[in-house]
């Protein structure tokens, strides 16, 4: 090696990003929300495109960026082709803020105990792990510096890990996750579809998003995101220890540049330690309250609602119920069990419907607005349930939701109908009745599915007063 050779220089600075600290700095600063964050996620998947392009993407998933003193950055391979993973031999890498540390301790223990390749060569172009780490640098002293100068005087002791995958299989990327989740974040590099018109890329990254969302990446490939193998080998690592990926942005460079007719996707996700539904009733709950309000109130004037602007976990697809009640009597309920719309849409329409369209009930009066109570059930993704008779499926329905599907047919209990029914028999019994069987029902064709609710509820604002 010669004097140069441990320390990684910029390939793209100049070209993906400013080559200047002073300027560098500037450009990330002006991609600031301005909001604080709801949550700090140990994981995050973010875009490697220039700056220009992904930078509002990538700055949001970094706002959202929990620190530990050494930083993974897995990122695809664009020009090297490798079985395994790839490690660098370099002892640093360079940016327009100074020179960041590999952790060698860390690429010796991968090498000893994974299928990696340990060579600078694929580095040496690449630009997917490059680009994050002006980000890494600058946001990992956030909340210490006053200008970018201070990064030259050795304050930071954030150490990176630069994993380029190759040809492997998802699994090693969540093994490696699991590994080190305990000492380490992780920054997931990718862009979404690339060169495809606006509307069939917004279409191709919807189901991205979607697959990245809901767990659900068996068909996942390169050509929906080019990190496509991190992608997957975090949400393998996601659905192991039950945690949910929150969208924070999704957009193209047709939004930034106004060019529609061939463009890439980009979005930002996070990883957050328990479920998207419960996430969303711990941050959410008072807006989608008043989201359902103004969908009924716009529904007393014959029109449909919809949401201006709301957050990017709304706009994940999900499925929903919601009842309205006054004086502790049902005044109707609506909802659906599949997710075909995004949640928030789902949600202020079951809310109109419940007011309007429950067959049940006459439509909501106006002079009745002021004394309903709303309560709002978000459900989990439905998870068939395999059994061998009644008496076995019987020991696994409780304390779920249950939807009984057969001949046509269907019926569907929210786990809440466990406070009336608590007899396992008795509460699938009564479901059979509801979906339009015999009470005694029971055929090998039958098929039922479990889910859980996540409950957002006003009723407090009655109790208070």
């Amino acid at each position: 090696m010669d004097a140069n050779s441990s320390k990684k220089l910029p390939n793209v600075a100049g070209l993906f990003y400013p080559s200047e600290m002073n300027e560098l700095d500037e450009v990330i600063k002006k991609f600031a929300s301005g909001k604080e964050p709801l949550y700090k996620s140990k994981a995050i998947i973010v875009p490697h495109a220039g700056y220009q392009f992904s930078g509002h993407a990538m700055n949001y998933g970094f706002e959202h960026f929990k620190f530990e003193d050494n930083v993974f950055v897995i990122a695809p391979s664009h020009h090297y082709d490798f079985q395994g993973i790839a490690l660098p031999e370099y002892d640093k890498f360079e940016t327009p803020f100074g020179a960041i540390d590999v952790n060698k301790n860390f690429v010796q223990e991968i090498q000893d105990e994974f299928a990696c390749y340990v060579n600078n060569t694929p580095f040496e172009e690449e630009h997917s792990i490059e680009v994050q780490i002006p980000f890494i640098q600058y946001f990992s002293h956030n909340t210490k510096i006053i200008n970018a100068a201070n990064l030259l005087k050795g304050l930071h002791k954030i150490k990176i890990i630069p994993v380029l995958v190759g040809k492997c299989e998802p699994e090693l990327i969540a093994k490696l996750i699991d590994k080190y989740w305990n000492c380490a974040s992780f920054v997931i590099s990718s862009d979404l579809s690339h060169y495809h018109p606006d509307n069939i890329a917004k279409q191709t990254d919807n189901y991205t998003a979607w697959m990245i969302e809901t767990g659900y990446v068996d068909k996942f490939v390169p050509q929906l995101a080019c990190g496509s193998i991190g992608i997957c080998g975090l949400v393998m690592f996601a659905k192991q220890k039950g945690f949910d990926l929150i969208r924070l942005e999704m957009f193209n460079s047709g939004d930034i540049s106004g060019d529609k007719s061939k463009v890439v996707g980009y979005g930002a996700w996070m990883l957050y330690e328990g479920t998207k539904s419960e996430f969303i009733s711990k941050f959410y709950s008072d807006y989608i309250i008043d989201e359902c309000k103004k969908s009924i109130i716009t529904g007393f004037e014959g029109h449909k609602y919809i949401p201006d602007n709301p957050p990017a976990v709304l706009m994940q697809y999900g499925a929903s119920f919601v009842t309205l009640e006054i004086s502790g009597h049902l005044r109707g309920c609506i909802g659906s069990i599949y997710s075909d719309k995004p949640l928030i849409n789902d949600i202020t329409s079951n809310a109109q419907s419940a007011a309007f369209f429950d067959p049940r009930f006459q439509p909501l009066l106006p002079e009745e607005y002021n004394d309903i109570s709303i309560s709002i059930s978000i459900l989990s993704v439905p998870q068939k349930i395999e059994f061998k008779d009644e008496q076995d499926l019987l020991s696994k329905i409780y304390p779920y939701g249950i939807i009984l599907i057969d001949k046509g047919k269907k019926g569907v209990y929210l786990p809440v109908v466990w406070e009336q029914l608590p007899d396992k028999k008795l509460f699938f019994n009564s479901l059979k009745e509801k979906a339009g069987f015999y009470k005694d029902y029971f055929s090998k064709t039958m098929e039922v599915y479990k889910f859980t609710t996540e409950y957002i509820s006003n009723i407090h604002e009655f109790e208070e007063n």
